[in-house]
């Protein structure tokens, strides 16, 4: 999706606006549950899934108190607009089709930001991991943020900014290594099967077949020794 432009860093205005931490987490759970919907492969195909009335009366009530997520909701598709009889919508085009890996890459960082908000009585000085309802991973908290915990009783907003910053941080290198996992699973594949299949034969690459040349290589050149 074009316009998912990074939504992270109006997520952490959101958790450390000047709002109330009850109005920031009210804020939070109307934004889940426009983005758990589009996260669905079902619901995001249908129309009246992708708009939040900001006109209505509690959308308003709890939107207006946190600006940014307005910016977050733009940064992950939707567009701000009213329509002929004066009612103001949070949008996405009916016809335009959700990237669902994209929703549900939101839909954790939301719930990421509402644990940072919402008060919890465990051992300060560590928060295991465990699925919630929502299949999402909570995220551990850092050792300077723990001690600071363990003394104050609760996070700062700059150390709930900084936790979601590292849970997303996390979340892209978890990516990464999975997407490099499987990379180096294929060429093992190729290589096996390049090895053990007696039917294997060497062809042209996509790129030779569009150029309609070959690619000159070493070997080409000088032989096999």
């Amino acid at each position: 999706m074009s316009s998912f432009a990074a939504p992270g860093t109006h997520l952490q205005e959101l958790v450390v606006a000047t709002a109330t931490a009850e109005q920031k987490i009210a804020c939070l759970k109307t934004l889940r549950i426009v983005v758990k919907n589009l996260a669905d492969p079902v619901k995001s195909k249908d129309p009246k899934f992708k708009q939040l009335k900001l006109s209505n009366e509690k959308v308003k009530a709890k939107i207006t108190p946190c600006p940014s997520a307005i910016d977050y909701m733009k940064a992950i598709g939707f567009s701000q607009v009213t329509d002929n009889d004066g009612e103001e919508y949070l949008r996405i085009d009916a016809a335009k089709i959700i990237d669902i890996s994209h929703m549900q890459s939101s839909l954790v960082e939301l719930n990421n930001a509402l644990d940072m908000l919402t008060p919890k009585d465990v051992n300060p000085s560590f928060t295991e991991e465990k699925k919630s309802s929502d299949g999402i991973l909570p995220s551990k908290r850092t050792q300077s943020a723990s001690m600071s915990s363990s003394t104050t009783g609760k996070l700062s907003e700059k150390q709930k900014a900084r936790l979601l910053m590292e849970e997303k941080e996390r979340k892209e290198k978890e990516a990464a290594k999975a997407a490099r996992k499987k990379t180096a699973a294929l060429i093992a594949a190729d290589k096996y099967v390049r090895e053990n299949d007696e039917n294997w034969e060497s062809k042209q690459s996509a790129a030779c077949v569009k150029s309609g040349t070959g690619i000159s290589t070493f070997r080409d050149k000088y032989g096999e020794n």
